[in-house]
C-alpha cells in the first residue's frame, strides 16, 4: 500500500477501537487524531467526517458477511434448498454473534443507518445478490418453480429481515430466533420447490453451527462459481 493508503489504515484501525471502547458518540475527531499521532486537520484529508470513518467500518462489516455467505455457495452436496437454509442461518448467526459479542456494533450500525440511508440499500443489493444466486441454480435444476426471480429475491430478503441484524428489532433469545426461522423457512420453501407429485415436504431443520472463513477487511467478495445442485 501507499503511504496514504497506510494513514488512512491506522486511522480506521484507531477509530475502530475507539468506538468499540467509548462508543460512536463520545468519541471525537480530535481524540483519533491524537492516537494516530498526527492534528484534526489530517483526519479530514482522508475523510470529510467522523460519520464517514463509521460508513467505512460498516462498509468492512458489511462485506465481511456477504463474504461469509458466497462461501456457502462452494459448499459441495448441497441441494438449492439447503444452500438457501444455510445462508439465511448463516447471516443470521454471523450478525447475532456479531452484535452480543460487540453492543457497540449495535449502536454504530444505527447511526450509519440513520445518517447514511444510502449505506443500507448498497447493503441490501449486495445480500439480495447472493440470495438471487441461490434461487437462479434452483430454477436451472429443476427444484424450484419461481415466475419471477427477483421478485422472489425481494421477498425472501424482506420476509427475513428480522434476523438479519436482530438486535435491532427485537429481544428475543437466540434459541427462540431460530425455531422462528425455521417455521419461516418451511413456508418458504414449500412455496419456492416444485413439487409436481405433491409429496409432503418435510419441515426446515435448525443446522449445526458452519466454521466461517477467514475474511479480509476491505477486500469485496469474490463471485463462487455455479454450484452443482443435488436432487431435492
Amino acid at each position: 500500500m501507499s503511504k496514504a493508503d497506510d494513514i488512512r489504515e491506522s486511522i480506521i484501525d484507531a477509530a475502530r477501537l475507539r468506538f468499540s471502547h467509548y462508543g460512536y458518540p463520545k468519541t471525537t475527531i480530535a481524540e483519533i487524531a491524537a492516537d494516530c499521532n498526527m492534528s484534526p486537520g489530517n483526519i479530514y484529508r482522508f475523510f470529510k467526517g467522523k460519520i464517514d470513518i463509521a460508513v467505512e467500518l460498516a462498509r468492512r462489516e458489511t462485506l465481511k458477511a456477504v463474504h461469509m455467505l458466497e462461501a456457502i455457495l462452494f459448499c459441495p452436496y448441497r441441494n438449492s434448498r439447503q444452500r438457501l437454509e444455510d445462508l439465511l442461518f448463516a447471516d443470521f448467526r454471523y450478525t447475532y454473534h456479531l452484535l452480543e459479542n460487540a453492543p457497540r456494533e449495535l449502536e454504530l450500525a444505527q447511526v450509519v443507518m440513520q445518517q447514511r440511508p444510502h449505506f443500507q440499500l448498497e447493503s441490501v443489493r449486495r445480500e439480495r445478490r447472493v440470495i438471487q444466486r441461490v434461487i437462479i441454480e434452483g430454477v436451472k435444476a429443476g427444484e424450484f418453480q419461481v415466475d419471477n426471480i427477483a421478485h422472489a429475491t425481494t421477498a425472501i430478503h424482506s420476509a427475513t429481515l428480522k434476523y438479519r441484524y436482530p438486535q435491532l428489532f427485537t429481544n428475543q433469545t437466540r434459541a427462540e430466533l431460530e425455531r422462528e426461522l425455521a417455521s419461516l423457512l418451511t413456508l418458504l420453501v414449500r412455496g419456492l420447490l416444485a413439487n409436481p407429485d405433491k409429496v409432503t415436504i418435510v419441515p426446515t431443520k435448525i443446522p449445526a453451527e458452519m466454521e466461517l472463513p477467514a475474511i479480509d477487511d476491505g477486500a469485496e467478495p469474490p463471485i463462487a462459481p455455479a454450484p452443482q445442485p443435488q436432487a431435492q
